[in-house]
Parts: structure tokens; sequence; C-alpha cells
């Protein structure tokens, strides 16, 4: 990890924790400093910290500037939270029960709530109240892209409001099937929803253990797709921190440990003692010292940038090993074939046949004729059809050798093996 990226760091911990943190460097090279904060999109913390802590040498041109993007981001994202909330309000009047996840529902846990940017909005419904869910969002404005047949959530958007993902299991289905140990969506789901009142009204979102142990689990999904996020890092500290005393801390350890992803969460949990001022009495539970893989999953996060994006296409054969590794052990290779080629039909019937909403914006005709769909299924199912079969979408995220994937996947499947996840 370099020294900027570590400098980083500890200034987005200052603004996310208001706590104030000693720079083991005093010479930062602040426009790499910032640079690598916008990457990560931790730049409101940073803007926070320079803010609180006046005596940190910044000059003064870049800490306006980053102070100034900072109110305009905390005014904007105040009001997109409160419109949330309403909306949520609104969903709970008309019989929906709506359970908020991570984003919203966590930013009570840091210095300064508003600075706690949320991209998209994550709603978990009740499978049953799926239809109904997706014809409120529609009566609100929200144009609706179902779930399709093996996915986990329908995508919603707003020309105000933005992203809202209404889901009704909590991963996709390989996540589901071959990660978390054949969940169902409610598997670690045990505790009753917790309501929140705030000013701009109330919300539901998970029980105190049930929403860490999300919290957990979302965070090393994306690391095991392609990479972790400055933010999740945050999220889960001082999830954990504010927490630790209201969470069952023995169930929490007991769901990681059985997965087998007790080693990557030491790693993350001790790299926030390290870098970002936090000590072993926030984590309960937490082993004695920081394991020496920490530093590597700390490089794998500055490398990959936000969420792996840095060289995502290159990181996505290593989950694709990630998944035959583990159904080879658990099945066969027969098994991984079988498994593999059932997900990828329902992958081909959604990428050929999806949902009217994204048909129109292809085949803007439709809006006029919608009686030509038929014609357009058609012609999808052959020219498009053919063209993606000779284009390897029958074969992609399926691997034959591990020596086949690319030097960067083969680097983390090889971390994946030192945290004995695999």
């Amino acid at each position: 990890m370099t020294q900027e990226f570590h400098q980083m760091l500890q200034l987005a911990a200052m603004g996310a924790t208001g706590h104030s943190i000693e720079m083991e460097q005093t010479d930062i090279e602040w426009e790499k400093v910032v640079e690598a904060a916008r990457q990560q999109k931790v730049d409101c913390y940073v803007a926070c910290a320079l803010k609180k802590h006046k005596q940190l040498p910044c000059p003064a041109e870049i800490c306006a500037r980053l102070i100034r993007e900072a109110r305009s981001l905390l005014f904007s994202n105040a009001l997109h939270r409160s419109a949330v909330i309403r909306l949520l309000e609104k969903m709970e009047a008309e019989g929906i029960h709506a359970v908020l996840l991570k984003g919203y529902a966590i930013s009570e846990c840091y210095a300064l709530p508003e600075s706690r940017t949320c991209g998209d909005v994550d709603i978990w419904i009740h499978p049953k109240d799926e239809a109904r869910a997706c014809a409120f969002m529609k009566k609100q404005g929200f144009a609706v892209e179902p779930r399709r047949e093996n996915g986990h959530h329908a995508v919603c958007h707003h020309p105000v409001l933005g992203y809202v993902e209404l889901h009704v299991i909590l991963y996709d289905e390989i996540v589901e099937d071959i990660w978390f140990g054949k969940m169902d969506g409610t598997e670690y789901i045990r505790e009753p929803h917790r309501a929140v009142d705030t000013q701009d009204g109330r919300y539901f979102t998970l029980g105190y253990t049930d929403h860490f142990v999300f919290l957990v689990l979302h965070m090393i999904k994306h690391f095991i797709l392609s990479g972790l996020t400055a933010q999740m890092l945050f999220d889960t500290a001082l999830y954990f921190k504010n927490y630790a005393d209201k969470m069952d801390v023995d169930r929490v350890w007991n769901t990681i440990s059985s997965l087998h992803y007790d080693k990557l969460f030491q790693c993350i949990l001790w790299a926030m003692i390290r870098y970002c001022g936090f000590c072993a009495e926030d984590f309960p539970g937490i082993c004695a010292e920081m394991p020496e893989l920490a530093e590597n999953v700390m490089t794998d996060l500055e490398e990959g940038g936000w969420m792996g994006y840095a060289d995502k296409k290159a990181r996505e054969e290593g989950w694709h090993e990630y998944n035959r590794s583990l159904l080879v052990r658990d099945k066969s290779k027969a098994g991984y074939w079988r498994y593999m080629l059932k997900w990828k039909l329902g992958q081909i019937k959604y990428a050929l046949f999806p949902g009217r909403n994204t048909l129109e914006k292809q085949y803007p005709v439709l809006k006029k004729w919608p009686l030509l769909m038929p014609a357009v299924w058609v012609y999808r199912l052959f020219a498009r059809g053919i063209r993606s079969v000779r284009k390897g979408l029958l074969t992609s995220y399926l691997v034959v050798n591990e020596a086949e994937i690319n030097d960067t996947a083969q680097k983390r499947v090889a971390l994946f093996r030192k945290l004995d996840m695999m």
C-alpha cells in the first residue's frame, strides 16, 4: 500500500469518526491523497476532517475546494435521505412492509450522518409484495425494470430520487447457492425488524445482529466479485463499534467462520485498527495480533480502485474460478458444468428477452406499436442470439482450468486460498 493511500485512509477515517488520528507521515502530497479519496468516493470525509481539524497542513486552495464541494453534497444528501424516508412511509401506508438496508440505515453511525452518501437505495420486501411494490413505484414516477428470473432485485429509477433496488432476496443466485451456504434470503434473518424514528419520519431496518451479518457478507461478496471500497470498511467498522453491545457477537463470528470468511474479516478489522484509528476493544472477538495478510487485502483494495473497477474485467475471472473451485469440491466437475449451464440459460433468457422498459428504450417504435413486440423477440432470438453465441455467451463465466485465467485473476485466487476461503 502506498503512502498516499495510507494517508487518505487516515484522513477519511478522521472525517467518518470525528476523531483525531496522529498522522504517521507529515510529508503529504495533497493532490495525490485527494485523488485517491475521489477514486474511493470518500473525499467528503476528507473534507469533514479538514473542516474539523484545522491543524492539518492542507494547502488553503485544496482545503477550500474540498469543503465547498462537501457542503453541497451534504445538503443534497440530507434532502435525498428525507425523500427516501417519506417514500418508505408511503409504502408502509399502502401495506407494503419495506426494510431499508445499509446506506442511510447505518448513517447514524457516522460523526456527521449526512456525510454518508448513498449511490442507490436498497429496500428489502417480502416476495408476496413484489408485484404490488413495483406497481407502487411506478405510481411514484419510477421507471421499473422487473427482477429477472434468477435475479435478486428489481431496479427502479426516478429522475430526482435516482436508483432504488427492490430486493426480495438478499443476494443473487450464485452468491446464495455457492458462496453463502445455500441461503434462501432469510437464512440469517432471525430478529424482529427495527423501527427507527427520525425527524424526517419512521423507517424499518434489520435487527442489530442481522444487519451486521448482512453488512459483512455484502462486503465479502464484493471482495470476491472484484474488490472492496473504503466506504464498506468504514460502514462495517463503525457499525461494529457502535452496536457491539446490542448484537449477538458470538452468532456473528460463528456465521462468518462457518462460511470460511473469518480470516478475511479479521484482516479487515485489523486494517481499520492499524490505519484508521480504531482499537481492538471496538471489535469483540477479534484475534490477538494483526494477520500478515491484512496488508495484502489493503493492497488489493488500492490496486483495484473502487469496487475493483480499475481492472474489473481482469478480476472477473477470479470469481469465476472461485465458483468452479467450490462447486467441484461440493459436487463434482460434472456438477459444476450442470449448475453453470443451467444458470447460464437464465442469463441468456434475460439477455434476449429483457423487460418491456428495456426493449422500448432500444426500440422506441414499440411505444407507438406495442403489437410489434413478438417480431422484436424473434429478431433478437436469431440475429442477436447467434451473434452472442459467436462472441462466447455460452462459455463466459465458465473456467476449464485455473491456469487459463489471467494473471490478475490468478493473483486474487491465490489470495483467496491464503485466506482459507477455498
